[in-house]
């Protein structure tokens, strides 16, 4: 990574076995820095992510590592495209008129055995021209045909226009009228059954090899500047005066990054017919879940060439009718560093002129005094919207997840600056948390194992000598965490709205 003109060394990056040479060579035998203090660019921010997020969450606790499953009920309430309509005998295209004119009969041809005789349907435009079911539909292949008569006062004697009744028009369910006394017939039910889901947890296992000498290396103390190397319950800075406290820090850190990549961003390897499709060195197939993103894909995925509050709301909008109450319309929307700001710029123009800008020095104001010894009478300006209240009660609050900024993960570039993957905005309905739409998920009694194998010398303990359990003069630390697993119960409440340029 070049990082400017005025660095004099750059890092260097390797894997595998560290030897002592290794040290020397990136350190300097006897480093002589003017502070002790080493600044190391870090991929990562350390900034909160999703699996931090979700942790706040009751997890999901799977008696076994088989597969879990999950219902969804879906919709009694649906429309049905159509795939033909026929009048006299011939199929009906848009230049056919008075389709079913004077009460003469039509028919209606479904895929799909909705509907009932009785029932009075309607298509796109509803408030104008609805058809009444005759006869119980008869099969005709994969089809159901329905026999059908215009519904209607004097008006609907002249029939329905060809372009009213294409392939591919959704029709559904208007109504059900029969005569007031001695009716023998009334329209049916329908009924939908709860669809399954599935998916898998995945083991993850890491390790790495020290040599037994670098129990007594030890390097000039080491700083880490940033977030991600701080103690979350202490603020500390994280500081390595040994070699292996170095090691045990790298190896803690990429382990975390892992997981939260597996439980977002993790693919199956799982064909149509259940099976894993990679086997591991043991010649055993190597099972992977899917992690919430590919869960996410079957439901809403809107691209964008130009962002803006409205498509953001239409998207939001598509979420929330007619399926979630006004009071559980609050969506986390999480983004990058770039689209954190292009949410602010878009709000901004949306909100301009609604209130006015004070020169105050309230904290309401996006201007207010400062001291500052450039001026006596300094200010300090600046403000971001990190919140958006949509109408009909549809709350969204932004969050930045450094995955999204993640240059090495994410490798096309946006025209605008910084990566394309940080334009990116996933709406997720987390809910609640008797009720979390978004789990992780673990198997039951599962930990993450740790251990490590030695030999006549222990890095990890300091003993020298003694009883061995190999005989190289080295030692392996390894770690399994038995099941990381993701669950999105309702994808149908999540959605996706990225820049075209990911596509």
């Amino acid at each position: 990574m070049s990082i400017g003109k005025f660095v004099m060394t750059k890092g260097q990056a390797w894997s595998g076995l560290t030897l002592k040479n290794h040290i020397g060579a990136i350190f300097g035998s006897k480093p002589q820095l003017v502070s002790p203090l080493t600044t190391v660019l870090l991929q990562n921010s350390g900034m909160k992510n999703l699996d931090t997020t979700l942790s706040l969450f009751p997890e999901k606790v799977l008696p076994t590592s088989d597969d879990f499953v999950w219902k969804v009920v879906g919709s009694d309430e649906r429309n049905i495209p159509l795939v033909e309509a026929r009048y006299e005998g011939v199929v009906v295209d848009d230049a056919t008129v008075g389709v079913g004119a004077g009460r003469s009969t039509f028919e209606l041809v479904f895929a799909e055995k909705w509907f009932t005789k009785m029932h009075l349907i309607a298509g796109h435009r509803p408030d104008v021209y609805q058809m009444r079911i005759i006869e119980d539909p008869y099969e005709e292949g994969q089809n159901y045909v329905y026999t059908c008569e215009v519904w209607g006062g004097q008006e609907s004697l002249a029939g329905i226009p060809g372009d009213e009744l294409l392939a591919g028009m959704r029709f559904s369910i208007e109504g059900a009228p029969v005569e007031d006394e001695l009716s023998i017939q009334g329209a049916g039910i329908q009924f939908t059954s709860p669809y399954l889901m599935r998916n898998s947890v995945t083991s993850i296992r890491m390790e790495h090899k020290v040599s037994g000498k670098m129990i007594d290396c030890k390097v000039e103390p080491v700083y880490f500047a940033g977030i991600e190397t701080r103690d979350p319950n202490t603020g500390k800075v994280h500081k390595s005066v040994t070699w292996m406290q170095e090691v045990y820090w790298q190896f803690e850190k990429q382990l975390s990054r892992i997981k939260s990549r597996t439980v977002m961003f993790g693919k199956t390897n799982r064909d149509e017919n259940g099976r894993f499709l990679n086997k591991g060195n043991a010649n055993i197939e190597i099972k992977a879940g899917s992690g919430i993103r590919e869960q996410m894909e079957v439901s809403n995925t809107v691209t964008y060439n130009r962002f803006s509050v409205r498509i953001l709301e239409d998207l939001l909008s598509e979420l929330c009718e007619g399926k979630l109450d006004w009071s559980e319309r609050k969506f986390m929307l999480r983004t990058g560093e770039r689209g954190a700001a292009q949410f602010h710029r878009a709000v901004t123009a949306l909100a301009s002129g609604w209130q006015s800008i004070g020169f105050d020095n309230t904290n309401q104001n996006a201007i207010k005094q400062v001291t500052s010894k450039f001026h006596s009478n300094a200010f300090v300006a600046g403000f971001q919207f990190t919140e958006w209240k949509a109408p009909n009660n549809i709350h969204v609050m932004l969050e930045v997840d450094p995955m999204y900024d993640d240059k090495v993960r994410n490798k096309i570039l946006h025209p605008d600056g910084g990566v394309a993957e940080s334009y990116r905005y996933d709406i997720l309905y987390i809910g609640s948390m008797e009720e979390p739409n978004i789990q992780k998920v673990k198997v039951q009694g599962s930990d993450e194992l740790r251990g490590y194998v030695a030999g006549i010398r222990n890095p990890f303990t300091g003993r020298k000598g003694g009883e061995m359990q190999l005989m190289e003069d080295s030692a392996t630390m390894t770690a399994l965490v038995e099941g990381v697993g993701a669950m999105v119960k309702d994808p149908g409440r999540t959605a996706t709205l990225k820049p075209s340029i990911i596509d």
